[in-house]
């Protein structure tokens, strides 16, 4: 598994996430803006209101689609001997990229699990080193490769 191929994928998909995003941050604004004001104002203020915190869910994705992207740019493609923010880790149960919550990424080299290093299992795997075993859910996890 190459981290850099697993890193361009990455980046695409964040940009298709962040294009259709805008797109939908878009027709909100479009559909708040366009929304005439009725005779029931109860029912008008409500939708807009709606509309306004669907909006600000939709900016906090936006903006968190862009840490996101920013954390990529500043990866290095160098491998470290020890686990840490940016690391690939290649294990006997599982591969995981520390630093980007993004879920699991399926490959065609085989599924990556992209998670912060603030979750359980980004916790015990940062600072380890290549042969080291940890244990997570009662399952013993070993350190194969660290890219």
């Amino acid at each position: 598994m190459q981290k850099k191929v697993l890193i361009q994928e990455l980046r695409l998909r964040l940009t298709a996430k962040f294009n259709q995003l805008q797109e939908t941050k878009a027709g909100l604004i479009e559909s708040r803006d366009s929304d005439t004001k009725s005779s029931a104002g109860d029912k008008y203020e409500t939708g807009v209101e709606m509309i306004q915190q669907e909006l600000e869910r939709t900016q906090g994705q936006l903006d968190q689609v862009e840490k996101q992207k920013e954390f990529l740019n500043r990866i290095s493609l160098t491998p470290n001997a020890v686990v840490g923010e940016g690391s690939l880790v290649l294990t006997d149960k599982a591969n995981y990229l520390i630093g980007i919550p993004y879920g699991e990424l399926k490959l065609e080299t085989g599924n990556v699990y992209c998670i912060s290093s603030a979750s359980p299992i980004g916790e015990l795997l940062t600072g380890t080193q290549k042969d080291e075993v940890i244990t997570f859910r009662e399952q013993k996890i070993t350190v194969k490769e660290i890219l």
